[in-house]
Order: structure tokens, then C-alpha cells, then sequence
């Protein structure tokens, strides 16, 4: 069965696509069968894969998933796959706890502020609820966006007292890469593979898949 990673949380703008789009570029380029799956009715993975399909790029196949039957579809979409990435919605209604239900991993980014960290709890919330379910899955909290003030560290120290889940260790920097990416119809690691922005990537990609390795 396919590893599947969801990137999900409560508030939007926490950078949820980028991250997202950027984990499957990676696994994709390390040779890994990889669907990118967005779940978010904004679709902005379905705008980025049009515009790689336009410019004729190599990248993870992407496809649109919405509803409360997400968990069963994800079972459909993913055959023939190892990993599946999953850009859930920014609100943690059925849809979002289906994805999580589904998850091998679930991976909760949040950038430098007071909400962003509130809202994060909030997910964090939910997450609880879901491993009612299911003890087994795994999560993780990434920071995104992040820049030198103080802001950014204080963000780090409060989401790491929120609860039981890790800060990963590596994060991802506030960096015009992951944008112009983006606009490119590109991964960091294919437009830009020697920058700062694509080491990020692939050590966030390690550091979520040391989480299941782990798990064993």
C-alpha cells in the first residue's frame, strides 16, 4: 500500500500547498512513485499542475479529491503508487479529519505568529480525536516561513510546549525559491536543486520518513 503523508491544518496561509507540492516534488525525484492529491477547494495544486503540464515538466501526477468519501477515494487514486501527498483543507471539518484518518503521517505546518500558533492548537485538537481512532499515526510539526526575528523563535518555543507532537528539527525558510517555484510549475528541487530552499525539502522528506521508520 502507498505511504500516505497529509499536510493539513485549521487556519489557511500557513503555506499547506507549498509544502505539500514540494514534499511530492522531492519523493518524485528521488525516484519514488508519488501522487499529489489536493483536497482543497481553492485547488491550488490542480492551477500548479496546469501550468507545469503547459510548460511540458516532469512531475508527480496530481489529482483533485473533495468530500466526506475522501478516505474511501484515496484507496481508489492510490494503487500503483508508494507515496501519496495530500494537501488537505484549511479547515478541520469531515473532510479534514477523513484525510487524517487515511494518513500515515500527518504533517502540520505554521509560520511566525500569535494565531497561526492558536490555530495550531486547535488542529492539534482534532488530531487527539482522530488517534482515538487510530493510536498508530504518526505527526509532525514543521515550520514554515521562517526568517531570523525573534518572532519566528518565539513561535518555535510555543508550538513546541502545545503538546505531544515533535517540532521537526529542520525547517523551511522564508525564501522567493518556493514561490518562484511555484509560478514555474516546479518543485524547489527541480528550478532550483543546489539553493538552500531545495536542502530544506529533501531533509524535511528525510526527517518525515525517519518518523516511519521508526514506527516499526
Amino acid at each position: 500500500m502507498a505511504l500516505v503523508l497529509v499536510v493539513a491544518g485549521l487556519k489557511g496561509g500557513v503555506g499547506k500547498s507549498t509544502v505539500a507540492l514540494n514534499v511530492a516534488c522531492a519523493l518524485h525525484r528521488d525516484g519514488r512513485r508519488t501522487l499529489l492529491v489536493d483536497a482543497d477547494s481553492q485547488g491550488t495544486l490542480r492551477t500548479w499542475a496546469a501550468k507545469a503540464a503547459e510548460a511540458e515538466l516532469d512531475g508527480p501526477p496530481v489529482v483533485g479529491l473533495e468530500g466526506r468519501s475522501l478516505r474511501r477515494d484515496l484507496e481508489r487514486v492510490s494503487a500503483g503508487f508508494d507515496c501519496v501527498v495530500v494537501d488537505s483543507p484549511p479547515r478541520m471539518g469531515a473532510e479534514a479529519r477523513a484525510a487524517m484518518i487515511a494518513a500515515d503521517v500527518v504533517i502540520l505546518p505554521v509560520v511566525p505568529g500569535g494565531a497561526d500558533v492558536w490555530a495550531l492548537r486547535s488542529t492539534l485538537d482534532v488530531l487527539d480525536e482522530v488517534r482515538g481512532m487510530r493510536p498508530e499515526l504518526r505527526a509532525c510539526i514543521v515550520c514554515n516561513r521562517v526568517d531570523r526575528t525573534a518572532l519566528a523563535a518565539m513561535t518555535r518555543e510555543a508550538v513546541t510546549d502545545a503538546g505531544d507532537v515533535p517540532v521537526l528539527d529542520v525547517a523551511l525558510g522564508a525564501r522567493v525559491a518556493y514561490g518562484e517555484a511555484t509560478l514555474a510549475g516546479q518543485g524547489v528541487v527541480d528550478y532550483a536543486p543546489r539553493s538552500p530552499a531545495a536542502d530544506e525539502v529533501r531533509e524535511l522528506v528525510r526527517a518525515v520518513l525517519a518518523l516511519i521508520k521508526r514506527k516499526g
